[in-house]
């Protein structure tokens, strides 16, 4: 070998040792944002960590899984490899044995001999429960106020899974939609602006999971996610929102970010294709759980309320016909799965999705309000309270035809339930299709945090959810001022829908509200 060949080569070897003793060594690390489970099946959890390092060199990583908290009995561990490019989140999906199914379990990552908190969490049964009890929430926003009901529903140990149907997080920056009182209570966001970048996206989910409630709630419980608009941008469709202008790039590759920072951060079981975030899951034959995607793939864009107007005037007729105009929501190869996967062999089927699905119509109220009472935003849609037409263009009323689409898929079941977030008010509604045959009911979740009807309308909001029920009579109750989640037991031939609210959002120092259930009998409104 020649010299100059052989100086080269030792100088490989030197760097090749560099690598591997950075790659072994004790640099100090440590698990900051928590631990987290997600996507049970009958067999397999996926749990999460992300780890908080100096450097960008790639790392080992053990995790491991018992039934025993101590850990003195090892059901599943493994080895894996952290890494710059998936800003150090470890996700795991992991294999376990089917004599541990539906038992609690616990998991937790060991880096450098320091190990993560310990998480809690189990699989999905395979026989039928005689109850099964889940949380269903959405809505999150950071500075608006504390996250309380995630606090209580990691607290509530009859709890075995929570669905969080979106909006799990907010893009605006700190002087953004409902930041009024963050400074105040120090929530204020990171980073303070708008979030465009891969980096945004990650500091923002980075800044939610240091939030000692939600990282409560992860350690606790499985959580099946799936995302709605702000995990993107407010009101976006599949090229496009509301809140997307032209000087902040391309919309497709601020997506991208969003997409790629969501599947890091959360324990979510990824796919070839991450768009098609649509999954399902089995409960034994009690229930069949469908998370559909709304809003990101195959989305057209929605009618602009604003542009029926002229003036003080309203184009009601051009408005209602062009609602009747073929746009996707859903999408004809998510229906097409919906249908092939749909089973009537299960006693209920529940669909979780981010939108309100129940036809719903702008009541008389709003057209008596003081108009200067109320932001300037609102002054056109208080003008047609008792016109008896659907306002939400970005709900399901947005999309009509596809609605009698889903409806007819669900007529297949049992018995149907949609769950919805989105709306920050709390709804139930019994569900039919164009001919007035029973499909199902509809059972929409309050905020977590987010604004609802009584920061915008404050003592007249209890009129107004009265005004509400009035004017749309397939609705058989609404509350838009609790904040909290809702929990649904599951039976055979019933279930019970509670909607559970915390009395503050704005303080640590807070009582749980309990008093509004329902009970929905299999195959029968309510």
């Amino acid at each position: 070998m020649k010299r100059r060949s052989f100086i080269k080569f030792l100088g490989l070897i030197s760097v090749f040792n560099t690598k591997l003793l950075s790659q072994d060594n004790n640099e100090k690390v440590s698990f900051k944002h928590g631990v987290a489970s997600g996507d049970p099946t009958h067999d397999r959890v996926i749990i999460w960590t992300k780890i908080t390092k100096d450097t960008n060199i790639k790392i080992d990583v053990n995790w491991q899984v018992s039934n025993k908290k101590d850990f003195s009995n090892i059901i599943s561990n493994g080895k894996t490899k952290s890494h710059s490019s998936n800003n150090f989140t470890v996700k795991i999906d992991a294999k376990i044995p089917l004599k541990h199914n539906a038992e609690s379990i616990y998991y937790r990552f060991i880096v450098n001999n320091i190990f993560s908190p310990i998480g809690k969490t189990k699989t999905l049964p395979t026989s039928n429960p005689d109850k099964f009890n889940l949380a269903f929430c959405s809505c999150a926003n950071y500075p608006a106020g504390f996250f309380n009901a995630y606090r209580e529903i990691a607290l509530d140990d009859d709890i075995d899974l929570v669905l969080h149907l979106g909006d799990y997080l907010y893009e605006y920056g700190a002087d953004g939609y409902a930041t009024e009182d963050a400074k105040k209570l120090n929530r204020v966001v990171n980073p303070i602006t708008e979030i465009i970048s891969l980096d945004d996206y990650r500091k923002r989910h980075a800044l939610y999971k240091t939030d000692k409630d939600l990282q409560l709630l992860h350690s606790s419980k499985p959580m099946i996610p799936v995302w709605d608009d702000h995990e993107f941008a407010n009101d976006s469709w599949k090229n496009g929102a509301e809140n997307h202008s032209y000087d902040e790039g391309y919309f497709s590759t601020r997506k991208a970010n969003a997409l790629k920072a969501y599947y890091e951060w959360m324990p979510i079981r990824e796919s070839n294709s991450k768009l098609k975030i649509w999954r399902k899951f089995e409960v034994g034959t009690l229930f069949q759980l469908f998370m559909l995607d709304t809003r990101s793939i195959y989305r057209d864009k929605q009618l602009n309320f604003d542009n029926y107007f002229k003036g003080d005037t309203f184009n009601k007729k051009q408005y209602i016909k062009d609602l009747q105009k073929k746009r996707n929501l859903v999408g004809k190869e998510q229906f097409k799965w919906l249908d092939k996967n749909i089973n009537n062999s299960f006693k209920w089927s529940v669909i979780g999705q981010q939108i309100l699905i129940s036809p719903t119509v702008l009541p008389k109220i709003f057209s008596e309000l003081d108009k200067n009472s109320f932001p300037k935003f609102l002054h056109k849609y208080l003008k047609i309270g008792g016109m008896d037409i659907p306002y939400n263009t970005d709900s399901w009323d947005g999309y009509p035809r596809e609605r009698n689409k889903l409806f007819n898929i669900l007529s297949k079941s049992q018995s149907s339930i949609v769950l919805t977030g989105d709306t920050h008010n709390s709804w139930i509604s019994n569900l039919y299709n164009d001919m007035q045959n029973f499909i199902g009911v509809e059972i929409a979740a309050p905020s977590i945090s987010s604004p609802n009807s009584v920061d915008i309308f404050g003592s007249r909001t209890e009129d107004i959810d009265k005004d509400f029920i009035k004017h749309n009579k397939n609705l058989k109750w609404t509350n838009g001022s609790g904040k909290g989640f809702v929990k649904l037991s599951i039976e055979s031939n019933q279930i019970e829908a509670r909607f559970m609210y915390v009395s503050s959002i704005k303080s640590k120092q807070y009582r749980l509200i309990d008093t509004n259930s329902f009970t929905i009998n299999h195959s029968k409104p309510i």
